[in-house]
């Protein structure tokens, strides 16, 4: 019996445990204090009856310990509705002792009968079995018969209750209760079933959401309640206690997405249409995709149903019943709906666009067995194999220098893992680099995207190798300096500006202009960088923060002459504009100053052919500021008998490079007459007079003053004229006697006048003004380009004199052409850096029957030439032995010159041009020395040139007949 009335797994309630605890103990409460108020009633109304008080007293007792128990054994509290089971069993035995003992009066016969009905209906509710109801109404029908046994041998006169009759009563209860408990059992199962069934829904239909991603939600509109899933909270982000109404949910979506939400929702609930909508849900910084889908349910679809639910034959997410008011009418009663965290999907979605975008690749497919079941026709080109001499076939036996390579590794690995994989490799059956993608199939195969890299990878290589050779150059560059590749994105970037600025080299570098620079910068930017890859040169200027930029982009080519990537240059050019700005104050005060001293500036540029003035050198002249002005025309002002000594000091100038200062008379186009000082200086670039600068003064007030005095003293000089002819008469013997003397050092004389009057006058003008750009630092230029060009006019003039005449005799013997080339290149390696040109030298085993001198001579002269006429490129000096020859050659990529004019080069003082329009300064002995002393050594110099593309010359002189053996 135990086991099955005790049978813990029979106990299940409708409450809960802690519920049924605090039941049990109000109960065990109650019947504590009505067996103790029954024991006293009996004791005052009928002291007769057999009811012993200590049995009452201890079964209270009993009661109470048991309900105390309960507040501090767990073991109490976990059986307590067994145990109140068993109390039951107690009071109705004792009830049943009682009547036998009293001879069964009324009332203990009706209290018989109360607590075996209480008790089984007690048990009936805290069972969710019939078992322990029909066990105790068994047990406690043949336990309560038992003391009527003797009442229905021996009656009892004075009873009041038949025995028969309560017999039957209690049968009665037993069967009424086990009918009714059976019936109510059942029902409350099914319930407690379907409570459980859906609660197993529930937690299943959770789980299904948290593993699809998806979560449901529901709004009421009448109350204006939104009920959400817990994965509906998770998908969003959005708290379960915030608020969920849905001008609150709008929020959530982008706002580009936003209004496609809003409009959905308003057509599901006014117009009763369903929506199904991919949007994106932003959370902080967080961006994700969701499918979000709802369906409006009217007002006759939601009706209850005799049973209780709902009439479409669905759960709602709120068990709150609708009242009258919110149930009223025929339109939209709530909207419920999905939505679905489909950002996995949208992964995959731009993934097979990738692939889609590789339909111009080749594409290879092959099955589970590695047999090749696809072929597209940009496969069969790459590999040069026909489609039919692969399908059916193993991957490995087409291809079968893939086995052992790194391909066969990452194939098998793809293939067992069915995760998608990438290799970049050259492949050594073809010497090709391939960029393969490969995909599992749905067959259990894999799909093969693949193309061939190896331009790109050589490009790359080309790219690294740009990079290392100029790392040293961009580190050390006082502006920034970027290399960026094909795709527009900073590969290398470094200079001092760029760390000025706040920017690293690795914040930059992976960058794109876009990524760095406002959106307009960029755009130009990345319209210049494009050009650059195109082949082209370009400069412009940027302003950004407000600092201005000078920018060049220039393209970056291989040893082939491939574009492999582009180069950009920045200076900050801010302060430079600001001096500029600077210089053009002071050169307003200058002018200013002009018009106070009557003095006015001009300067005439001979490539150019441009004569400039100031406007204070044209009110001298008397003409109108911008008039169109030519030294001729200038000329033309002076005076008659003043002009040809103006004319020859102006040639003098342009031809020797001497400078002048003259005082002549003018004849303005009005007719006035005035005396001028006039002062020209040459300015030299590469030994050659470019243009003329000077001054012109207005003094015929001095003039004036000047012949008031001389009218004072003309008595004075009258008296003296006699005495200082015959002064003059004697240092004319003097001077002829050291004309030739003169003439030989004149040369000399006049360049150190030069520098010693301009160093004084840098002097005195560098101390007052701080004129970056005007004539004044000019001077120092001045200073040396005379220096040198005299050394260089009385060189080649001596050498030529000495060479012809016999006084300079050439004694040849064995001389290395390649030592010689050695010690030329670097005594001229300055000169090349200063033009910024590349002085390279090749030389392999050449010695010449020369003279060291001579070959010197050859040597400077041919490189000073190519150094003077290239202006960018390379000057190369080679040394190598032709035959019974030993040449020397120079090669320029200079301005060159027509083939007809180099026949008359190595005539003395002449060049390829001449007079005042000739670009580049020179006296045109250089090259008859050269050819002078090669003629003199046995040898020959020939040239080879073109105009615009640069010349060659080549000397060829007797090669030493020991060379060859040594060679």
């Amino acid at each position: 019996m135990s086991s099955t009335v005790l049978e813990r797994r029979e106990t299940q309630l409708f409450v809960s445990q802690d519920a049924w605890v605090w039941i049990t103990r109000l109960l065990s409460l109650l019947a504590t204090g009505l067996i103790l108020l029954f024991g006293l009633l009996l004791e005052v109304t009928n002291p007769e009856v057999t009811d012993p008080m200590w049995l009452r007293l201890s079964l209270a007792t009993s009661l109470l310990a048991f309900v105390g128990g309960t507040y501090v054994s767990e073991t109490l509290r976990r059986w307590c509705v067994e145990i109140s089971w068993s109390f039951l069993y107690l009071l109705l035995a004792w009830a049943t002792a009682l009547a036998g003992l009293n001879g069964l009066p009324g009332e203990y016969a009706l209290g018989v009968l109360l607590i075996y009905a209480t008790a089984g209906a007690l048990i009936l509710l805290s069972s969710r079995s019939t078992k322990p109801v029909w066990a105790f109404l068994l047990v406690g029908l043949l336990t309560a018969s038992a003391p009527l046994v003797p009442t229905f041998s021996l009656p009892v006169p004075s009873a009041e209750t038949s025995p028969a009759a309560l017999a039957l009563s209690l049968f009665s209860v037993a069967v009424l209760e086990g009918t009714a408990g059976r019936w109510v059992i059942r029902m409350r199962n099914r319930f407690l079933r379907q409570d459980e069934e859906l609660k197993w829904k529930n937690d299943l239909l959770e789980r299904t959401q948290e593993i699809a991603n998806v979560g449901a939600w529901e709004y009421d509109v009448a109350s204006g309640d939104a009920i959400w899933t817990e994965q509906a909270h998770r998908i969003t982000q959005h708290p379960p206690e915030a608020d969920r109404s849905p001008e609150n949910t709008f929020e959530l979506y982008h706002p580009e997405d936003r209004p496609r939400v809003r409009e959905a929702l308003r057509r599901a609930l006014e117009e009763g249409e369903s929506f199904d909508l991919e949007a994106r849900i932003v959370s902080g910084d967080e961006q994700r995709w969701v499918r979000a889908r709802g369906e409006p349910k009217r007002e006759a679809e939601v009706q209850p149903n005799e049973s209780g639910a709902q009439s479409d034959g669905e759960v709602r997410l709120s068990k709150k019943p609708r009242s009258e008011e919110e149930s009223g009418g025929e339109g939209v009663a709530y909207v419920r709906g999905t939505i679905q965290d489909i950002a996995a999907r949208k992964r995959e979605e731009r993934r097979r666009k990738q692939v889609i975008s590789r339909v111009t690749d080749g594409i290879l497919k092959v099955d589970s067995e590695w047999q090749v079941t696809l072929v597209n026709e940009q496969a069969e080109a790459l590999y040069g194999i026909a489609e039919e001499e692969m399908l059916g076939r193993s991957l490995w036996e087409v291809f079968g220098q893939l086995e052992g390579s790194r391909f066969e590794e990452v194939y098998r690995e793809a293939m067992r893992s069915r995760e998608p994989a990438t290799i970049e490799e050259r492949y050594s059956g073809m010497d090709e680099w391939f960029d393969v993608h490969m995909y599992p199939s749905e067959s259990g195969g894999l799909d093969f995207y693949f193309r061939i890299v190896t331009d790109q990878k050589e490009r790359e290589e080309a790219l690294r190798r740009a990079k290392s050779r100029y790392q040293t150059l961009i580190e050390n560059f006082p502006g920034g300096v970027f290399l960026f590749d094909q795709d527009l994105r900073y590969t290398l970037a470094s200079g001092r500006e760029l760390r000025n600025v706040g920017l690293s080299s690795s914040a930059v570098e992976g960058s794109s202009p876009r990524d760095i620079f406002p959106d307009e910068l960029a755009d130009e930017l990345e319209e210049y960088f494009q050009r650059a890859l195109d082949g082209e040169k370009n400069a412009f200027e940027q302003t950004m923060d407000g600092c201005r930029y000078f920018n060049r982009t220039l393209p970056v080519r291989d040893e082939s002459g491939t574009v492999i990537a582009g180069m950009a240059v920045s200076r900050d050019i801010t302060e430079r504009r600001r001096r500029k700005r600077d210089l053009e104050r002071k050169n307003d005060l200058f002018r200013r100053a002009q018009e106070i001293a009557s003095v006015g500036a001009w300067e005439f540029d001979f490539g150019a052919q441009k004569h400039r003035l100031t406007d204070q050198a044209y009110r001298i002249h008397g003409l109108p500021p911008g008039v169109e002005m030519t030294p001729e025309r200038s000329h033309g002002l002076y005076h008659p008998d003043d002009r040809p000594e103006a004319k020859e000091a102006f040639r003098r100038a342009v031809e020797e490079g001497k400078s002048y200062d003259i005082e002549a008379r003018l004849i303005t186009e009005g007719g006035e007459e005035k005396w001028i000082r006039s002062r020209g200086e040459p300015q030299r670039e590469d030994g050659e007079v470019v243009r003329i600068r000077g001054v012109i003064q207005d003094i015929t007030e001095q003039k004036r003053r000047e012949k008031a005095l001389h009218a004072a003293k003309i008595d004075a000089d009258l008296a003296r004229q006699d005495m200082e002819k015959a002064l003059e008469e004697a240092k004319e013997a003097n001077r002829l006697k050291s004309a030739f003397l003169a003439n030989i050092s004149h040369e000399i004389r006049t360049p150190l006048t030069s520098i010693i009057g301009f160093a004084e006058l840098i002097g005195e003008e560098a101390g007052e003004l701080d004129l970056p750009e005007s004539p004044l630092p000019g001077y120092a230029d001045i200073i040396e380009r005379g220096e040198k060009r005299l050394l260089e006019t009385l060189d080649g003039v001596l050498n030529l004199s000495k060479l012809q005449s016999g006084q300079m005799e050439l004694e040849t013997r064995p001389v290395d052409l390649s030592e010689q080339a050695r010690h030329a290149a670097e005594e001229l390696r300055g000169r090349a850096k200063e033009k910024g040109l590349d002085l390279n030298l090749e030389t392999s085993p050449a010695v010449a029957e020369a003279d060291e001198g001579g070959v010197q001579i050859l040597l400077r002269n041919l490189l000073s030439n190519a150094i003077k006429y290239t202006d960018e490129g390379s000057v190369t000096v080679r040394t190598y032995r032709e035959g019974k020859t030993a040449v020397l050659e120079v090669e320029d990529t200079g301005i060159g010159m027509d083939p007809e004019a180099a026949e008359g080069l190595f005539e003395p003082f002449r060049q390829a041009s001449e007079g005042f329009s000739r670009e580049y300064e020179g006296t045109g002995v250089g090259l008859a020395v050269t050819n002078e002393a090669a003629e003199q050594m046995d040898g020959r110099v020939e040239v080879e040139t073109q105009k615009g593309k640069g010349s060659r010359f080549s000397a060829h002189l007797p090669a030493c007949e020991d060379s060859t053996e040594e060679a």
